[in-house]
């Protein structure tokens, strides 16, 4: 009698798939926040919170060779990855240990490297290996509240704190939480509450789930204006309107209507709250949305682009090294940052990773509607690396990316969506 073989139930690897993919989104957030209550320097949290994500990523990719599903499948879109990663991981490693190249400053290589090998690059590996982007699903109704809950802390000491002080020309979240990172986690809660909100692909979340939807919203727009970051507002001015548009095509167009309005109503006052309590929200909001090198953040980070970009021109073969060495820090592009460190090759492997994972997540957006917040946080973080924080330690673009690029396209098209 012939021996059958039972497979596990691909389903069973969605509770860990989504915990990884929340990890990954609100991890930091959540841990950001310990330090304030514990009275403890900020470091007390967040270097554990690496450790817990590393602990984590090595468990799921436990489970998934447990599960059979762990294989190296040999594509153009692997091969690009491999190489890339080859590439970058190479550079880090001969600029540390043998050029003795200065890395970025105050930041100490053991660190850069904690983040690089420890986080980033187990990230992209294990959510590469998900091929299922339906696995993800339970991580919604568990971001929402998190997200919710974690500005809802910002706003508590924006509020109430005595030591809190304009950063950056905004506010930060909290001592771990800078203000960029903090208005982006304002983007992604709205986003990912007016998602809830408007029952996009025809899902209606429980009452309950929907309540602390409507909180998030209000709580996430807060947070965006309170931080005044060029790289969220230009996130949120970019992708908001596709929910809410995702929302009348494809969810309830009565909701997305009154959403529009209370929303409105909303945005402004909290402006009006935060222009009374020393943030001159409309020059902040000019400089954010307009280029302008009178503007002394716009004017540091185009010269650390043009400086980037020059080293990459004089060593366009094996790139220059991975921080610009007149600033010490990343250029603030990943794409730019990508050629300066990799040179000519490795900078178009990276950037064909890019435009692949563009137009895999759009196809995932018109295709699986239902879970079209998973692309809009891809381009969420892809935005933000066009603006702020370095390749070797932005783990929320490596982790969208490699769902974007692992997962295996639905197909069939859902109506509503035109191709």
């Amino acid at each position: 009698m012939r021996e059958v073989t039972v497979r596990p139930d691909p389903s069973q690897l969605g509770g860990i798939a989504s915990l990884v993919l929340t990890g990954t989104l609100a991890g930091f957030f959540v841990a950001s926040y310990i330090p304030g209550f514990l009275g403890v320097s900020s470091r007390v949290a967040t270097v554990p919170y690496r450790g817990f994500m590393l602990l984590l990523l090595i468990y799921a990719l436990y489970r998934l060779l447990k599960a059979g599903r762990f294989r190296v499948r040999i594509s153009a879109t692997t091969l690009l990855a491999v190489f890339f990663w080859t590439a970058y991981c190479l550079r880090f490693i001969f600029d540390a240990a043998f050029l003795q190249i200065p890395l970025e400053r105050g930041v100490p290589p053991s660190e850069m490297a904690l983040f690089l090998f420890g986080i980033c690059l187990p990230t992209f590996i294990v959510l590469y290996q998900f091929k299922d982007i339906k696995l993800y699903g339970k991580a919604l109704p568990w971001l929402v509240p998190v997200l919710g809950a974690c500005c809802m802390a910002s706003l508590f000491r924006t509020a109430t704190a005595r030591d809190v002080e304009l950063t950056g020309g905004g506010y930060q979240g909290n001592e771990a939480l800078n203000h960029i990172t903090y208005g982006h986690m304002g983007v992604m809660t709205m986003m990912l509450g007016l998602f809830v909100l408007l029952q996009i692909g025809r899902v209606k979340r429980p009452w309950y789930l929907r309540l602390l939807a409507a909180g998030a919203v209000g709580l996430g727009a807060f947070s965006m204006l309170a931080s005044a970051s060029r790289g969220a507002v230009v996130a949120g001015i970019m992708l908001i309107p596709v929910v809410v548009y995702l929302g009348f095509r494809c969810g309830s167009k009565i909701l997305a209507i009154g959403i529009c309005f209370v929303l409105a109503l909303v945005l402004s006052a909290s402006a009006k709250y935060l222009s009374r309590n020393g943030l001159d929200l409309d020059r902040q909001l000019a400089a954010a949305t307009a280029y302008s090198t009178a503007n002394s953040s716009v004017y540091n980070r185009e010269n650390m682009l043009r400086d980037a970009w020059k080293e990459y021109l004089d060593h366009p073969w094996l790139g220059s090294s991975i921080v610009e060495r007149n600033s010490l820090s990343y250029p603030h592009n990943a794409v730019v940052e990508a050629f300066m460190a990799t040179g000519t090759f490795g900078g178009a492997a990276f950037a064909l990773l890019v435009l692949l994972a563009i137009y895999r997540a759009i196809t995932f957006m018109r295709r699986e509607t239902a879970l079209a917040w998973i692309p809009i946080c891809f381009f969420q973080q892809l935005i933000g690396a066009m603006f702020s924080g370095g390749l070797y330690s932005n783990y929320g673009l490596w982790g969208m990316m490699a769902i974007m690029l692992g997962a295996d396209l639905p197909r069939t098209q859902l109506r509503g969506l035109p191709e």
